[in-house]
């Protein structure tokens, strides 16, 4: 079991990313945008014991603009569920209950990326709110 230290370390590394990730001139634009996010240090917040999370605000093709997380750990494993749902709210993502660790709230979208080896979290950007 891996802990989650949501200390002032934490916090200041989410606010970092997430106020320049949500500057609209900083929304990730897939197949315009020149940057990859999770190599480019401002979209990236390292969390103690081993958690690494890349945050955008993305806006598709289509117009659909949501908040992407992808959150991964310095082993062979993936992040707890209840982990990566406290450290989505730290983001701004909001409906979790804060206990719920069966289903993901209603507005969340899910994806384990086994290539990549992380979980991808998003959540249109309209309903969610910045808490960080």
């Amino acid at each position: 079991m891996r802990a989650l230290v949501m200390d002032d370390f934490a916090k200041a590394a989410v606010k970092r990313v997430v106020d320049f990730a949500t500057l609209p001139e900083n929304w990730y634009r897939p197949g315009q945008s020149t940057v990859v996010p999770g190599e480019d240090p401002r979209f990236v917040a390292h969390i103690r014991d081993g958690y690494r999370c890349v945050f955008t605000i993305t806006k598709a093709p289509d117009g659909f603009t949501f908040r992407h997380l992808t959150i991964s750990v310095d082993s062979d494993k993936y992040p707890h569920v209840a982990a990566a749902c406290a450290i989505a709210e730290m983001f701004g993502f909001s409906g979790w209950d804060g206990k719920t660790i069966d289903r993901l709230p209603d507005s969340w979208m899910v994806n384990v990326d086994k290539a990549e080896h992380c979980v991808g979290l998003g959540q249109p950007y309209e309903q969610a709110q910045v808490t960080a």
